[in-house]
């Protein structure tokens, strides 16, 4: 017989509150709003506004900035937590690491958001390689994200998450998106 190793009451979604300061968000959003940077919101299948719309920068998390030097201090911290506690499982996985792009994004207004259901790893070469998913939430904003068969995680300013990128933690913005949400969002790959 074979023994399962999962806790069945686990959903191996992290939520970490007050990981990023009132300051540290206020330093990002800054960032965000006054970057020449800023384009149309986007997926791995290119611009699609009935599938994602929204304002979006792609960061480099290996630029040694000051945005990124903030997220990749906090995210560190995150998943010394969450290793901690699903060592069994992620203590099998042969050399992971951060992946170094992220996209951070802006959602304002109730025709906003990630509408479409899906996963974060996929077919192409690089999401191929993904196996969990992190995000910050910057501000209180009154939509989260919405998981298919967990439970919703709120908006809450300095807030990390983290969860696997597969098919079993299907998520998607909750819409219709009320108000404004700014989040930073990346992976943990295979090196």
């Amino acid at each position: 017989m074979i023994r399962s190793l999962f806790d069945k009451s686990q959903n191996f979604i992290g939520v970490y509150d007050n990981v990023l300061s009132k300051k540290d968000c206020e330093i990002l959003i800054n960032y965000f709003e006054k970057s020449d940077d800023v384009g149309h919101g986007h997926t791995s299948g290119g611009y699609n506004p009935d599938r994602k719309k929204c304002l979006q920068i792609d960061l480099d998390l290996d630029d040694l900035s000051s945005v990124s030097n903030i997220v990749r201090e906090k995210l560190i911290l995150c998943l010394s937590q969450y290793r901690k506690k699903y060592s069994l499982y992620l203590d099998e996985i042969y050399c992971w690491s951060l992946y170094p792009l992220a996209s951070f994004q802006k959602y304002d207004g109730k025709d906003d958001g990630y509408k479409q259901w899906h996963c974060e790893h996929g077919n192409d070469k690089i999401s191929s390689k993904r196996i969990m998913a992190w995000m910050f939430y910057l501000n209180n904003a009154k939509s989260g994200t919405e998981f298919a068969n967990y439970p919703i995680i709120n908006g809450k300013e300095g807030r990390c998450a983290m969860w696997p990128s597969s098919w079993t933690h299907l998520h998607k913005g909750v819409t219709p998106n009320v108000g404004l949400k700014y989040i930073i969002t990346g992976w943990f790959s295979y090196d």
